[in-house]
């Protein structure tokens, strides 16, 4: 495993705790890794991710567990079949790689709602890499449910996801305020269930670190836990919780002395979504929900002939003007 791996498992909100392996994390030069979660480092001492009224809220954000690596992060549920989650959380498989998962969320009455248990395929963006240098622009993927009977939408619902505008580089605050659902890790500074659903308010994505890829945040009042990787970063428009981006980690920025959040901007990975889940047979087309449906292109009909004879005059379409049998080549 790599070596920044080891300092991200400490400092981090990956979710592959038990697998040994960590979101991406910038080292700067000098820092100590940490033993304890981080808080303290950067003299911010900010609070941790804890219950709060979205344990029941956007119940289409569910708590991932990959079974068949040992690992576990926050997606959201895109439709029946296809869930959205960060790379980072399945880079010890390769793409389109087959595990067993499970995937649950929490009901109106708080209660933990298993939604599928069973097989799915992962596929992280074409250019992700897991290498030493964080690849925020490129950390998410798609979860494609083998299961016929997918994620239970009358339990989930479906995530609603927010159009390539630009409120994040607006002057208000207001515009840019978002906040962040996972299920985090009950680890040391992160106190609570791996079951529950938890927010994380009080960010603003900075306009100086938005590009058409990736979104930076200050650290905020709040700080996300192991088990929050993947999830959705919200936007708030009509009393809707949309979502912008998808979890990447937390960061030391060493020119500010702070840490900062990241998160891979879903609305330009659209055509990605796309094109990766035509190969599979299932199409995933969003704009701001996403629908599913069997792609399995056939190629164009042929002139016709009777069975044993080929077609030598095609005349358009399925017609041919003159017929041959199999065994006498075109003249």
């Amino acid at each position: 495993m790599k070596s920044t791996h080891a300092f991200a498992a400490a400092f981090s909100f990956s979710v592959l705790a038990t697998s040994g392996c960590a979101m991406d994390t910038e080292t700067p030069a000098g820092w100590s890794e940490p033993e304890d979660g981080g808080a303290d480092e950067v003299g911010e001492a900010p609070q941790p991710l804890t219950s709060s009224p979205a344990t029941t809220a956007e119940p289409w954000i569910v708590n991932l567990t990959f079974t068949g690596i040992g690992s576990r992060c926050t997606a959201s549920v895109l439709t029946a079949h296809w869930l959205l989650t960060a790379a980072h959380c399945v880079d010890s498989l390769s793409r389109g790689a087959l595990t067993t998962v499970s995937v649950s969320t929490r009901n109106a009455a708080g209660s933990v709602v298993n939604v599928y248990t069973g097989n799915a395929r992962t596929y992280q963006h074409t250019f992700y890499d897991s290498g030493l240098t964080p690849d925020v622009d490129n950390d998410i993927a798609i979860v494609r449910l083998t299961g016929a009977a997918g994620v239970n939408l009358s339990v989930t619902g479906t995530a609603r996801l927010f159009g390539y505008t630009s409120p994040w580089t607006s002057s208000s605050t207001s515009d840019r305020a978002f906040s962040i659902i996972g299920y985090g890790l009950s680890a040391a500074g992160c106190g609570g269930s791996d079951s529950t659903k938890r927010i994380a308010t009080g960010f603003v994505m900075d306009r100086e670190s938005f590009d058409v890829l990736s979104i930076k945040s200050p650290y905020g009042t709040r700080h996300t836990c192991g088990g929050d990787s993947g999830a959705p970063w919200l936007l708030t428009r009509n009393g809707v919780r949309m979502a912008v981006a998808v979890h990447s980690g937390r960061y030391y920025d060493a020119p500010s002395f702070s840490m900062k959040q990241q998160a891979a901007l879903i609305p330009p990975k659209r055509t990605w979504m796309y094109e990766t889940s035509k190969g599979t047979g299932l199409m995933l087309d969003c704009g701001t929900v996403c629908t599913e449906r069997v792609y399995n292109p056939e190629p164009p009909p042929g002139p016709a002939c009777p069975s044993g004879q080929h077609c030598c005059e095609p005349g358009g379409g399925t017609t041919c003007n003159r017929c041959l049998p199999n065994s006498v080549a075109c003249p």
